[in-house]
């Protein structure tokens, strides 16, 4: 079977005059079929630039409709040319399929031009790779790249850039970081592709210090490039760090668009500057869905719940039609003031405009209603769910346990089919804030025996329980539990075991908690002056107290 390239296709006819006036590309399908119907009656249906015309045309469109008209065209040349396959229209099809998000007919398509024998070019891999990106098919890209070496074509700046993209959007960065040091020739794209994958995927630290090793290189930043490193310091709280990175837009000449806006906002906002994330809102002349998710979802965070609704009014009295992250956010404040009136409000808002349909948006009404008292309601959202998670069970059994049915909670718990360790996290919370510490150990030893691997938040509910029944071999247990599953040991989790081994009456192990922590908050402190002062006096000149209180100087210094 023989393809037709790009050269070959140009080369196959002469255009007519009229041809020539149907270089306009179609901007929608009432368009594509007016171009049809002229290729039909100047009798040009039989020429294969005819069909790459249409079939590209409705790739640019990129709608079922067109994509799916597309499909049928390419069908209908293949039946009158039946000599050869054209790899041109072959690739717009996948084109097509990766812009309007169906990658799984990219794929397809892809393995038909394998299939028919032809030889991908260049063009193939750049869509199908960034149609893999989209859908974060790591696999898919792995056996992609293997194709692009055999080809020969692992030099080709776009392919490498497309490659870089997708191991950084599937979070393997240490992937693209290979491929990105390995390349002879690098571009803004090449940069910004593992920038954004690790300011996305809660590697910050090194987003920044690519992003100033890039203008170091002389390379100039994009809008994207800078969106990417902006993020990296909000996840930072690092607002110096932010404020210096924003310099290089009026450095480069670049122009605020939304998008920066957007990420400017809410890096002021997660630094703590509310005043100039503000300021920079009311000054943003395209807010769209993203700007005011970016400031309602920080005012969540920060407390500032009537200010996020305020936002919420303002977004809907402009014509803004919020998404499920807007819903959620909202949500969350109404839980977090208890305010059942306004709760109700929202809850026929979203009945109305069809936003329960997601989920999460189920999920984040069942915990609003919860943390309003409104247990009944919560359980009447749940069972009306078409869809339910395992984290809507999780919430519905937080609910219970928020409002004191312990009781509830568990029996809920027994009947679920799927559990994860949220769910075992929160059972065994709602058991020690009940006083049920026995309860919460046996528990604990069943997720245990299941092979459900606990976390800090087990272990620090554990904590509290055994401190509370003072029984120190169950504590010296549970110490080894944290030390053998290889738990990371933070500065709550260390406090959490420290109030352990104090109530147990074991100083000693108590204050070898704080030995490895470096940088002890307030609180901690005042925990370490307490338990210092719960060692017996009897015990005031022994070298363990002097050795205690050494060790406290220490850390201090």
């Amino acid at each position: 079977m023989v393809a037709t390239s790009y050269s070959t296709l140009l080369t196959l006819t002469t255009p007519t005059q009229s041809e020539l006036n149907t270089k306009q590309p179609c901007k929608n399908m009432k368009e594509v079929k007016q171009l049809q119907a002229q290729i039909t009656k100047k009798g040009l249906s039989h020429r294969p630039m005819s069909y790459s015309k249409l079939i590209s045309s409705c790739a640019d469109i990129a709608t079922p409709e067109s994509l799916e008209y597309a499909k049928k065209a390419y069908e209908l040349f293949e039946r009158d040319g039946r000599s050869r396959v054209s790899l041109y229209m072959l690739n717009s099809l996948i084109r097509g399929y990766c812009a309007a998000g169906f990658v799984d007919e990219a794929i397809l398509t892809y393995a038909q031009i394998v299939g028919e024998g032809v030889t991908p070019d260049r063009y193939t891999f750049r869509f199908v790779l960034s149609g893999c990106a989209k859908a974060d098919l790591f696999l898919e890209g792995i056996q992609l790249h293997g194709s692009v070496l055999k080809l020969g074509l692992e030099e080709d700046l776009c392919i490498q850039n497309c490659l870089i993209h997708i191991y950084a959007v599937c979070g393997e960065i240490d992937f693209a970081k290979k491929l990105f040091n390995e390349m002879s020739e690098r571009d803004v794209v090449s940069w910004t592709c593992l920038i954004c994958g690790c300011a996305r995927k809660d590697r910050p630290k090194e987003a920044v210090s690519l992003f100033f090793e890039m203008v170091d290189a002389g390379i100039k930043p994009n809008s994207v490039t800078l969106v990417g490193a902006i993020s990296a310091c909000a996840k930072l709280r690092d607002l110096d760090l932010g404020e210096k990175v924003s310099s290089y837009i009026s450095k480069t000449g670049l122009t605020v668009n939304t998008f920066l806006a957007n990420a400017l906002v809410d890096m002021y906002m997660k630094c703590g500057a509310t005043d100039r994330a503000k300021q920079l809102f009311g000054e943003c002349v395209d807010k769209n869905l993203e700007s005011y998710n970016a400031l309602l979802s920080n005012y969540v965070r920060q407390g500032m719940e009537r200010e996020a609704l305020a936002t919420l009014v303002e977004m809907l009295q402009r014509g803004q039609q919020p998404d499920r992250v807007t819903m959620i956010s909202v949500a969350k404040a109404i839980s977090q003031l208890g305010d059942f009136a306004f709760g109700r409000q929202f809850h026929g808002y979203v009945m109305r405009n069809g936003l329960d349909d997601w989920h999460t948006v189920g999920n984040a009404i069942i915990d609003m209603y919860s943390s309003c008292g409104k247990q009944e309601l919560a359980c009447r959202v749940f069972d009306r769910m078409s869809t339910k998670s395992v984290v809507s069970w999780n919430c519905l059994i937080t609910g219970f346990a928020k409002n004191g049915d312990v009781d509830s909670a568990l029996k809920l718990f027994n009947e679920m089919l799927e559990t994860d360790v949220v769910t075992w996290n929160t059972m065994i919370g709602a058991l020690v804030r009940g006083s049920l510490f026995d309860d919460a150990i046996e528990l604990f030893k069943v997720m245990q025996n299941e092979g459900v691997k606990a976390n800090k938040v087990t272990m620090m509910s554990i904590a509290s329980a055994c401190g509370y029944l003072g029984d120190l071999d169950l504590a010296k247990w549970i110490y080894h539990c944290v030390e053998n599953q290889g738990i990371h040991r933070d500065l709550k989790l260390n406090r959490a075991l420290a109030d352990m081994f104090c109530r147990c009456g074991d100083t000693e192990n108590a204050m070898q908690m704080f030995d490895k922590v470096k940088n002890i908050d307030v609180s901690s402190w005042t925990r370490v002056i307490e338990i210092l002062n719960e060692i017996p006096k009897r015990q005031s000149s022994s070298d363990q107290e002097d050795k205690s209180i050494r060790n406290v100087i220490i850390k201090s210094e």
